[in-house]
């Protein structure tokens, strides 16, 4: 399980904690019985009273129990906080409506986000769209399309021929797409490799994004 900075640094601050409070228990001052009886008669004003004062003593075994109970409360809070952000690798991206499934390298999802700000951001800022409020780039949104445009393929189909949101109409003259390069300069010199590294990085970036 892999934990944030923040997390770690609390934890170690809380392990120092252990450790100080173990050393001052194990290395401070004593006090005689005597002087404490002393003390105990002196401020009563009463030679030889009948008032017991127990000495607070600190042995070894002392320190070693503070020790590890600051070293447990460390690791509790380590092993309840919630894990950092997954590794690139350990992301599921749908390929397919058929369960055909893949991950990104870090140079996929570099190339990918370059692409993507590139020819989309314009007008998908934030996973919104400016040109159509209702509709975003959401994993849900995007699986309630027709065709389900929630996987690599449909969105690289959608990017090649785009349809409107139930499917019926065409509308590749009023969005980007290959179909109709020719009124969209930067889909020109679009390949096929780049819808396809365009699209994971689209469906990579809503598994790792927090929903608000």
């Amino acid at each position: 399980m892999a934990f944030s900075r923040k997390e770690v640094m609390v934890g170690l601050c809380l392990l120092g904690l252990g450790v100080r409070t173990a050393f001052l228990a194990s290395s401070g001052p004593r006090s005689s019985p005597q002087q404490l009886s002393a003390a105990a008669a002196g401020s009563h004003g009463v030679a030889g009273a009948d008032f017991g004062i127990m000495e607070e003593q600190s042995t070894p075994w002392d320190a070693a129990l503070r020790f590890f109970a600051g070293a447990a409360l460390s690791l509790a809070l380590l092993a309840g906080a919630a894990p950092a952000r997954a590794d690139v690798e350990d992301v599921v991206i749908a390929v397919d409506d058929k369960g055909k499934t893949t991950s990104l390298t870090k140079e996929q999802v570099i190339r990918g986000k370059r692409l993507f700000n590139a020819s989309c951001s314009s007008c998908h800022v934030g996973g919104g769209t400016r040109t159509n409020q209702n509709v975003g780039l959401s994993t849900e949104e995007l699986a309630g399309a027709q065709p389900n445009r929630a996987t690599i393929e449909g969105l690289v189909d959608y990017m090649n021929s785009p349809t409107t949101y139930d499917g019926l109409k065409d509308i590749s003259e009023v969005h980007p797409s290959i179909k109709a390069a020719d009124i969209w300069p930067k889909m020109r010199s679009m390949k096929q490799q780049d819808l396809y590294d365009m699209s994971a990085y689209i469906l990579y970036m809503n598994q790792t994004i927090p929903e608000k």
